[in-house]
């Protein structure tokens, strides 16, 4: 591309920013030069994204409809609007949405902010089963750009943060104010609002020169009393400790700090005069490896997930335990005589003269166990997920007998796959939702719900054997009667099991929004809880649009389903045969970098984590993509 284009292209791009993606593709129109710059701008676009350098010669706007063509679905608590039926949101790709009581914010992948009027927003999902809030001239609709991250819990206000860290108050009659700057992040409550910044600095109604973290008192703010000192407090957070959530109540507010500890603040009886909140160490969470804090309106929720140390960091005692475990307990004195520790041990015994010479191992499948098992040793791994909760539980939200106190406990969860992950937990009002990366999504439900939602989903499974009733009936004939048996004999006992396993306070609901005849693939990205919606953003992949356009992305698509994880990819490069070990980069996402690449041999050698492997390249090409489930291996 010349120099004039790339002119014409960075002036086009900084446009592009104030264009939703149907202006942009309105603009093709216009001549080549304008379809060439369109054709640009999502292709960066997409990069931002995760989708980088498709191997298809088709337009990128037809990858952008197809991959990123998000539809939104409600479902409503008081079944006033009935499940299955999709609703479309905006002429683009939604990141996220949030109906509050006075306010409904949605977030696009742009970073556009879209804000309305709950009430009316409401109305129209209730009465239009299909619309574009576009071009529904009835709603008053308020649009914002760079917004980083957004609010529409408390009750007459919306919040958002932008990207240059300007925190800003929306009030009921759409008057805004800047309530402060240099906000790294925030977390709202009905009634209140917390503000952490990213470098301490002096507020002008507080007395301090150093405040890191404030809070605001929402309840009776307006546009005219928001500098008003009373509505104010500093937060004293602990020493030398960064805050990464925010989790806060209707009595209390939880801080979770990048050490895992957890503190947090009593604002029940806090006098409105007194400038100071105190912070106090919960010692309950020490050692249980929090990584995430969430917050309804009177319970709070904690996810752990503790980390196996890797054999670099065992000792003598715990390697001689370890090779007892994985069958080597002949070569246990061995180690216990030569006081190995675990980083010397996993040096050497992956050499074949150390094998030999030292261990005397000489069986060659042996030796190759031992090296196998090292390797997936030397990766820092990970305990299941445990769920705490606290806080009032008159719904069933906190998965557990109703109570109106629950004190720190251990929460149910549901029956996770193997290897998925938990991506998202949402409180809402009265239930508590689990999104995972395979797509599952779980909602907690008292007896009474969980029961009907059951009988919703049978009914669905009836409809769809009746219309495959025909199909079935002629697949049964040219069966043998002893086949058909086998198959129940098999069948039973595995959805017994599956029963069996399921916490009966968890309904997965995963598939309530997609209509019995719908044969497209969906993944859900979002899930938002408010006081009377379910609101899931989903992503649906047709095959028969991508069999027309690009079939070497559904030959991609396809390969997802075996999809191995990092350990076994590591395992596959090192012992077989026909891969080169050479041949091999591995991308990694450094948390302060971002990603980095390194050769193989010298990963393998590394601390990285498995975990923050995010792709496998072989001669320059990736044959292993965590984002987009991608395994060409």
């Amino acid at each position: 591309m010349q120099q004039s284009q790339l002119l014409t292209f960075d002036v086009f791009r900084g446009i592009s920013q104030y264009l939703s993606i149907k202006d942009l593709l309105n603009l093709q129109s216009v001549s080549m030069q304008m379809k060439d710059n369109v054709q640009l701008a999502l292709k960066a676009l997409l990069a931002s994204i995760g989708f980088n350098n498709p191997n298809t010669t088709t337009p990128y706007n037809i990858i952008f409809r197809t991959i990123f063509g998000r539809e939104t679905y409600f479902w409503s608590f008081d079944e006033s609007v009935k499940p299955f039926k999709r609703r479309h949101i905006l002429g683009m790709p939604v990141k996220s949405i949030q109906i509050g009581l006075t306010y409904t914010g949605i977030l696009t992948i742009q970073n556009r902010m879209y804000i309305c009027l709950s009430q009316e927003y409401q109305e129209v999902i209730n009465q239009k089963p299909k619309f574009i809030i576009k071009q529904d001239i009835q709603m008053h609709i308020f649009k914002r750009f760079q917004v980083k991250q957004y609010s529409a819990a408390s009750k007459g206000k919306f919040i958002y943060l932008k990207e240059n860290g300007d925190l800003i108050v929306m009030f009921d009659n759409q008057e805004e104010y800047l309530i402060s700057k240099n906000v790294e992040h925030f977390e709202t409550s009905y009634y209140q609002l917390v503000a952490i910044f990213t470098n301490p600095q002096k507020i002008p109604q507080l007395p301090s020169e150093q405040t890191r973290a404030i809070l605001y008192q929402l309840q009776d703010l307006t546009p005219h009393n928001c500098d008003q000192a009373q509505k104010y407090k500093q937060i004293i957070l602990p020493d030398n400790e960064i805050i990464t959530q925010v989790a806060i109540g209707s009595s209390a507010i939880y801080y979770l700090t990048k050490t895992q500890k957890v503190y947090s603040s009593d604002t029940k009886n806090e006098q409105v005069i007194d400038p100071i909140i105190k912070t106090v160490h919960q010692n309950y969470f020490d050692k249980r490896s929090i990584i995430s804090i969430y917050s309804g309106l009177n319970y709070f929720l904690a996810l752990s997930r503790e980390s196996i140390k890797s054999i670099k960091e065992w000792t003598n005692e715990e390697l001689q335990v370890w090779l007892a475990k994985i069958g080597f307990s002949d070569y246990v004195n061995i180690v216990k005589y030569n006081e190995f520790t675990g980083l010397e041990f996993s040096k050497q015994a992956v050499l074949q003269d150390f094998q030999i010479n030292t261990l005397g191992l000489t069986n060659a499948e042996l030796q190759i166990k031992l090296s196998t098992e090292i390797t997936r040793s030397m990766e820092l791994q990970y305990k299941d997920y445990q769920l705490f909760g606290w806080g009032k539980n008159d719904y069933g939200q906190l998965a557990a007998p109703l109570s109106n106190n629950v004190q720190f406990t251990k929460v149910a969860l549901p029956n996770l796959d193997e290897d998925d992950e938990i991506i998202q937990i949402e409180c809402g009002w009265k239930n508590v939702a689990i999104l995972t990366h395979s797509g599952k999504l779980y909602l907690t439900e008292n007896q009474q719900k969980q029961i009907k939602r059951e009988k919703d989903i049978q009914q669905q499974q009836q409809q769809q054997q009746q219309q495959d009733e025909g199909g079935k009936k002629r697949k049964k004939s040219r069966q043998e009667p002893k086949d058909i048996k086998d198959q129940k004999e098999q069948k039973e006992p595995e959805q017994q099991l599956q029963q069996q396993q399921q916490s009966k306070y968890w309904s997965d609901i995963s598939k309530i929004f997609i209509k019995s005849n719908d044969k497209r693939e969906y993944r859900h990205y979002y899930v938002n809880l408010s006081k009377d919606y379910l609101v899931v953003v989903c992503s649906i992949f047709d095959k028969k649009t991508m069999l027309n356009y690009f079939p070497e992305m559904l030959e991609q698509k396809e390969m997802q389903k075996k999809f191995k994880p990092t350990l076994q990819v590591i395992d596959r490069i090192l012992w077989d045969t026909k891969f080169n070990k050479e041949d091999f980069i591995v991308g990694y996402e450094d948390r302060f970098l971002g990603i980095m690449e390194v050769p193989f041999t010298d990963f393998i050698i590394s601390q990285v984590k498995s975990h923050r492997v995010q792709y496998f390249k072989q001669k320059g090409k990736i044959v292993w993509d965590r984002p987009r489930r991608l395994d060409l291996l």
